[in-house]
């Protein structure tokens, strides 16, 4: 009962998100999912912050990490080389103020490892998302936009079903110990489904067999996003990055996916406008 509770309850939350990206796709359209996609970033800095510096002291070390990690995203958005700067800035500023902030403790170990988990939180929830923001940029952007969100989406829902219905063997037990190498696959056979959907209604044109490649990969790379999170979590000793999302926890816990998975169908948007040009 309470498998199948948290089951509808995640499929809850995935239908008002669903829902949100068809309000803005009739009215705000780009700029609406842009803002959306800004307002995503702000929120999971802000989670993030709470799991990789949760036992940090320094409110400038945190206060730096949030203000650096959104100039990181909002640079990002505007070129890949722009993003690259700012992220090395940003790094060597973070390095300079854990210095600065801790080096009378003595501690290393300490001092190495709050500069790793900034490097790694920059890129996370600075880089990455920056992916999905210039999606909406290529031509036919919403479309693509929508195909990242359903690829992921069904791949997550579908992975979680065949793992309650058929899962036995796991994947990672310590880092995730409830998935299994049944829901992975079932991950993937959601993110083809979803695929074809979407080649159907919005790209007929397009190769079939090339979409189904990229929503295949997108999919599998999406659930390394998935896992990955659950180290970051498990190593803090939490749960969920957040209550934002009945169902999903954090907003980082929904978007995990999302963001390994967006430059994935980001190069294959390239590729493809070049193949055809």
């Amino acid at each position: 009962m309470t498998t199948w509770k948290s089951f509808l309850t995640r499929a809850a939350s995935a239908l008002v998100a669903l829902a949100i990206i068809i309000g803005l796709y009739v009215g705000w359209a780009v700029d609406g999912l842009k803002i959306t996609v800004g307002f995503a970033v702000i929120v999971g800095a802000w989670e993030l912050l709470g799991i990789l510096f949760q036992k940090e002291n320094s409110v400038v070390v945190k206060a730096s990490f949030f203000v650096l990690s959104l100039l990181v995203f909002a640079a990002s958005t505007i070129s890949l080389s722009s993003g690259s700067l700012v992220y090395s800035l940003s790094l060597i500023a973070m390095i300079i103020i854990v210095l600065l902030s801790s080096h009378k403790k003595g501690d290393l170990l300490y001092m190495s490892g709050v500069q790793a988990r900034a490097a790694l939180g920059l890129f996370y929830v600075g880089l990455l998302p920056s992916f999905a923001y210039r999606i909406l940029d290529q031509a036919y952007g919403i479309s693509w936009f929508v195909f990242l969100l359903a690829v992921v989406f069904a791949g997550d829902t579908m992975a979680y079903v065949f793992g309650v219905l058929i899962g036995k063997h796991k994947v990672m037990p310590s880092v995730s110990p409830k998935k299994t190498w049944q829901g992975s696959i079932g991950g993937i056979v959601g993110s083809l489904i979803a695929g074809f959907v979407c080649w159907h209604f919005l790209f007929p044109e397009q190769s079939l067999g090339i979409f189904l490649v990229l929503s295949a990969l997108s999919g599998f790379v999406g659930q390394f996003g998935d896992f990955f999170e659950s180290l970051l979590k498990r190593v803090a000793e939490v749960k969920d990055s957040g209550k934002i999302m009945p169902g999903h926890g954090g907003v980082l816990d929904r978007i995990d996916g999302v963001l390994f998975a967006s430059p994935v169908i980001l190069t294959g948007i390239l590729i493809l406008s070049h193949l055809s040009s």
